[in-house]
């Protein structure tokens, strides 16, 4: 039943008894716990979703470094491959010497590559301690 939300309270019971409640069933409803209880929020982030048991500040502090562990690695990844993108145009125009060009170009990805390589095993700590149940 949707209501205006400027109806008084009279208004509202009025409007349920013309719906064929009875007034015990509409005492019955106003003294329910239910009612005075505040309606819970379904959770929107992730703490309450997952609700491991930290304290805020651990979880704050594990979303911080997660954050700087997420952007250093993204950061160095896109650094590589720009500079074997780089390397690559100077090849394709002529600017550098093929041996040289495709050598560089591939140590710039395997550096890209290992970047993430590296980086995995944090990452998996992290997922460990945002999922894992304590």
């Amino acid at each position: 039943m949707s209501t205006q939300p400027t109806m008084s309270l009279t208004e509202k019971i009025d409007l349920l008894r013309k719906k064929g409640l009875l007034d015990d069933e509409i005492d019955q409803l106003l003294a329910s716990p239910t009612s005075s209880e505040p309606v819970k929020a379904s959770p929107f982030n992730m703490a309450e979703m997952v609700n491991n048991g930290s304290s805020i500040e651990e979880w704050n502090k594990q979303v911080d470094e997660t954050e700087k562990l997420y952007i250093n690695t993204e950061a160095f990844s896109v650094l590589f491959i720009g500079i074997a993108m780089i390397i690559a145009i100077l090849y394709i125009r002529g600017f550098i010497n093929s041996t040289i060009g495709i050598t560089c170009v591939i140590i710039s990805l395997v550096f890209a590559a290992l970047v993430q390589v590296f980086s995995a095993p944090k990452y998996r700590e992290k997922i460990k301690f945002f999922v894992k149940k304590r």
